[in-house]
């Protein structure tokens, strides 16, 4: 079906300016205000005016609009997609640790950001990849206390396991600080772990299957608490943050659940009205072509986008464009002169 031209509903040119739109919708509200206009039809119009208004004052949908049809892209609900990864990383014991954490005591981990390849194709239906990284996790000899074993760590001298320091400042001004003998964590290690040197922690090497759900777009991002390094001497974990690359397609564009395409349609078939066979990521489908249509004009395709895993469907938006024969034969000239006369 046609996507309706908001334009045309407006009564002005597709480069009019906002103050020519403004003027336009105005005009229009007065006229089919159904305290003035006693037709049964003025409301619905009115409501298709305001629609389009709606659109064509705002300059980012107007944007939108102009190049894919539609100014409603529905974006991905990332609870969902959020709520697939969180389930899956607690099953390799990620995210068991608190977060919260003072200055005394071991420190947070370090983030860890990984970047995953799509295809277009990927992205669309969803996939599931293998990816590998190194992670810093609990040494395996001393259990991440960062002690020989067989020791433990013991209470810093110079703080008192406080972790900070109190320093006069002179009269009545003091500033508490971060202890310079054990870093704020309250304990020294006079015995370290040969194997991570007292750091507690160890380089390990990461495998995972990530069930990717249709519908990730370029440049999305998603962060799992807790799925980073391993903080120093028992310290709380950091963040994996995991960034999306989308390949282009040589054909679609996507925009949230929604597909654009631009192809050609025979001049004949743009005069007379047809079906035309149309690419889609679900297969080659069949387009209704009315009468007159002009090029430029934008048809949807219900259920041709992204179908999400909570039963969302986008829709696949087509351009068409009149094709024209560049050298056409004398047989095409022969009638195309006689369809000028009959034009005149």
């Amino acid at each position: 079906m046609a996507v309706d031209d908001y334009y045309e509903i407006l009564g002005v040119s597709r480069n009019a300016t906002q103050d020519e739109i403004r003027k336009a919708y105005r005009k229009l509200a007065r006229e089919l205000h159904p305290d003035r206009n006693p037709d049964k039809n003025a409301e619905e119009k009115l409501k298709r005016v305001n629609e389009a208004y709606d659109v064509l004052s705002d300059p980012e949908k107007r944007a939108n609009y102009d190049r894919y049809g539609t100014a409603d892209f529905e974006g991905i609900d990332m609870d969902g997609f959020g709520s697939i990864f969180e389930q899956f990383f607690r099953g390799f014991g990620f995210g068991g640790m608190g977060r919260g954490f003072s200055q005394r005591g071991p420190p947070l981990g370090e983030s860890l950001r990984i970047r995953i390849r799509l295809t277009f194709e990927e992205a669309f239906f969803g996939v599931e990849k293998e990816i590998a990284f190194k992670q810093k996790t609990p040494c395996t000899t001393c259990g991440g206390s960062g002690a020989k074993p067989g020791t433990s760590p013991v209470r810093c001298r110079t703080c008192g396991g406080q972790g900070q320091v109190v320093r006069s400042m002179g009269g009545f001004m003091h500033v508490s600080q971060t202890c310079p003998a054990c870093h704020g964590m309250g304990q020294t290690i006079e015995s370290p772990c040969k194997k991570c040197r007292g750091t507690g922690l160890e380089t390990t090497r990461k495998e995972l299957k990530l069930p990717l759900p249709p519908g990730i777009e370029d440049g999305m991002m998603h962060k799992i608490r807790g799925g980073g390094n391993a903080g120093p001497r028992g310290g709380p974990p950091g963040d994996l943050i995991i960034v999306f690359e989308v390949e282009e397609h040589d054909q679609f564009v996507r925009k949230g659940l929604h597909v654009f395409l631009e192809m050609e349609i025979p001049y004949s078939v743009a005069v007379l009205g047809g079906e035309v066979e149309v690419p889609t990521m679900w297969g080659v489908s069949k387009l209704k072509i009315k009468k007159g249509t002009k090029g430029g004009t934008v048809l949807r395709m219900r259920h041709k986008g992204v179908h999400t895993n909570d039963g969302r469907k986008g829709d696949q938006l087509v351009r068409v464009e009149i094709k024209i024969p560049e050298k056409p034969t004398k047989e095409q000239q022969r009638i195309l002169a006689q369809l000028s006369e009959l034009s005149l």
